[in-house]
């Protein structure tokens, strides 16, 4: 084999290697789903999605002592927040998990969880170390959405829909078969938020995905309060114009209803249980929504 064909073929190795590490530092979601023709280039390549940060990012200096956790059920929201939070402040939020794809998409914080960051994401009951979170943000979603946001997150990453397909019964993914998964995760759903507000000894701060998605402003000021943190209303302002971002699934499906009435009818049981819990907990705390670090 000459030099010359053995160079090349170094090259065609290299070239198939880096481009497979790019490739799974994208895992927003799948292809065919998330970048529409309208992001593919002229030379027929996907072209990373961009985000206009109102300010520029930046860490905690000093880092604050207190760790705030940024909890919820998966796909539930978490990862919207994270950003609204970032626009409206312009500190990173943390995480307790290492997602290489948000990590190049705008959470380069990813993975830390000291007092640098604003918020940590975590979906994981409260942990046993005492001291680990001084305060936590609750984001509770219908659960009926947020499993069916996860759903598609397992199949298609963050912000992509599974296929009709796969909410039939298959062997490709754990738990795919779908009425199983949905009671399972009702019980997960359920046994988090009430982990939550029973167990964490820290102040609580309960939002409602429904009502940060009709009344952003209003309760991103609520979550700022809460955190004792004080913006500019042209900060406000600019986060609520560019509220969208690239992290919210887009609806694929209006004709297509994958949950029963049975499930309709755990869903709702569970829902409420936990609706009890979390009026039960604000008459308790005396709730006002305010934590002083």
């Amino acid at each position: 084999m000459s030099r010359r064909l053995t160079f090349l073929l170094a090259v065609m190795v290299v070239l198939i290697y880096f481009s497979l590490i790019v490739f799974m530092l994208r895992p927003l979601q799948g292809a065919k789903s998330y970048y529409g023709n309208n992001l593919i280039n002229h030379l027929g390549l996907r072209e990373t999605p961009r985000v206009n940060w109102c300010k520029q990012l930046h860490r905690r200096s000093p880092p604050s002592p207190n760790v705030v956790a940024l909890v919820s059920y998966p796909g539930s929201g978490n990862t919207w927040l994270r950003y609204l939070l970032q626009q409206v402040t312009g500190i990173v939020t943390g995480s307790v998990y290492m997602d290489y794809g948000l990590r190049m998409h705008g959470f380069p914080a990813e993975n830390v969880t000291d007092g640098s960051v604003l918020v940590v994401k975590t979906h994981e009951a409260p942990p046993i170390e005492v001291d680990k979170f001084k305060a936590a943000i609750l984001l509770i979603r219908n659960p009926r959405d947020a499993i069916l946001a996860d759903f598609n997150r397992l199949h298609k990453g963050h912000i992509g829909t599974a296929p009709k397909s796969a909410f039939k019964k298959s062997n490709k993914y754990k738990n795919s078969d779908w009425s199983t998964y949905v009671f399972n995760q009702l019980s997960t759903w359920e046994t988090l938020h009430r982990l939550w507000l029973k167990r964490f000894l820290g102040p609580v701060h309960i939002v409602f995905y429904e009502i940060l998605v009709r009344d952003t402003r209003k309760t991103l000021q609520e979550i700022l309060n809460f955190l004792n943190h004080t913006v500019t209303e042209d900060d406000m302002n600019c986060a609520v114009a560019n509220r969208e971002g690239i992290y919210r699934r887009k609806k694929k499906y209006h004709d297509f209803e994958p949950f029963s009435p049975e499930m309709y009818s755990a869903i709702n049981k569970v829902r409420y249980r936990v609706l009890r819990l979390v009026s039960d907990f604000r008459k308790k705390q005396n709730y006002t929504g305010l934590y002083h670090r």
